[in-house]
């Protein structure tokens, strides 16, 4: 079993460290009636982890579209080519975390 290790990226401004293997993350800031427009996650998986706020998640699959609620706290996991956009309904500004890593 390999031990953790664990890297500070706060002296570069980085949340993911050097070195790991694919991992890509950020935050994102959605000021009311914001949007991140229409995406793919492609060949990746993508974890949402909701900081602050009230966020939809609007999914574009097979059988149309979904609507997700994410609020402060929660999470959400989307597979590889997933189409998708996040929207800010609320009058709040919402802050969220996202975490992408390759599927092997």
């Amino acid at each position: 079993m390999k031990a953790i290790r664990v890297v500070s990226s706060r002296r570069s401004r980085r949340l993911v460290p050097r070195g790991a293997r694919g991992l890509r993350a950020g935050v994102v800031v959605l000021k009311p009636g914001g949007i991140m427009e229409w995406h793919s996650t492609r060949s990746r998986e993508e974890l949402l982890i909701m900081l602050a706020g009230r966020v939809q998640v609007e999914v574009e699959g097979r059988s149309g579209r979904q609507h997700v609620g994410l609020n402060a706290g929660a999470c959400a996991q989307l597979p590889q080519r997933t189409t998708h956009r996040i929207v800010n309904r609320s009058g709040r500004i919402a802050r969220y975390v996202y975490v992408t890593a390759p599927v092997r």
